[in-house]
């Protein structure tokens, strides 16, 4: 197979559809975050500790489902905690994100080896979320793309447009909005800035933590160290360049992940698997680079 039908072919892009699932399930939750103004640099480590809690509640309660209620519970209270430190404590965000991240590495592993004695869990009894038939014709351009995904795929943008629908069409997405562009103005009409941070920050733990329970338990059960992998700094990414918009950061996720799945299946073709491994970073200092020498000439012409 050329490089050209590598990156047009099925098995790409339905890796692509599959691995901007995590992507998407966080940018549905960090955009409120973002859109509010929040610095929040711990993503890494939301995920991180929410994949290990959702592998845990599987291996407990024999249920993939349960498990991924165990991710989002994880998600909620370190984002809970990360708000502790960040608006009643005012740490700085920058360090405070620093430390959360390099903790959820260093904590999960120890956490893995106390509770299944190894670094890297597999071949556990625990369930995994398996996907669903859908009725298309089998080997078909579609099914070879969108076939046999799971639930957490398919619910991945739709929760994004979810969450645009709410950023942009209800009251509380308003304010979300004004607490980001003007605190100030904010407070004097009425709107909580408080309030709304922790509702924003915990709304991001929440949909992060559905993102790692995504990394441990989609189609198969495990969990290893630093498993997440950079995808919380992705998200990041993808919300700063949309600059919050739900509907934008989904794009721009998706194309930080079919260069995730180039990476994947040009390895294939003997390509330096470091040179692989560095496209969906390049992918990310492409894209900003391109919004900033946009904004730069939006400036110079204001």
């Amino acid at each position: 197979m050329s490089f050209l039908e590598v990156l047009v072919s099925v098995v790409t892009l339905n890796a692509a559809f599959r691995m901007a699932a995590p992507l998407l399930l966080g940018i549905a939750g960090f955009s409120f975050s973002n859109k509010a103004g929040i610095l929040n640099l711990a993503l890494e480590s939301f995920m991180t500790f929410s994949a290990f809690a959702a592998l845990w509640g599987s291996w407990m309660f024999h249920n993939a489902g349960v498990g991924a209620l165990c991710g989002i519970l994880a998600g909620l209270i370190f984002s809970v905690l990360y708000g502790f430190f960040i608006f009643t404590l005012n740490g700085n965000g920058l360090i405070t994100g620093v430390g959360f991240n390099l903790s959820a590495w260093g904590l999960t592993t120890m956490l893995a080896v106390a509770v299944f004695g190894t670094r890297s869990v597999t071949n556990i009894d625990a369930a995994a979320f398996q996907g669903i038939a859908l009725p298309l014709k089998d080997g078909s351009f579609l099914d070879s793309v969108f076939g046999n995904q799971t639930i957490l795929v398919w619910s991945a943008p739709v929760l994004v447009l979810i969450s645009h629908w709410v950023m942009y069409k209800t009251k509380f997405g308003l304010r979300v909005r004004m607490v980001g562009l003007n605190p100030s103005a904010a407070e004097t009409a009425g709107v909580s800035v408080a309030k709304h941070n922790w509702i924003c920050m915990m709304i991001s733990g929440v949909f992060t933590g559905l993102a790692g329970a995504f990394v441990s338990l989609n189609s198969l059960a495990m969990f290893t160290e630093n498993m997440v992998a950079g995808r919380g700094f992705l998200i990041l990414a993808s919300a700063m360049v949309a600059n919050g918009n739900p509907l934008a950061g989904m794009l721009t996720a998706l194309l930080f992940a079919y260069a995730q799945a180039c990476g994947l299946t040009l390895t294939g073709l003997g390509i330096q698997g470091q040179l692989v491994e560095m496209l969906p970073y390049i992918a990310v200092l492409l894209v900003m680079l391109t919004v900033n020498v946009k904004n730069v000439k939006r400036a110079g012409e204001l």
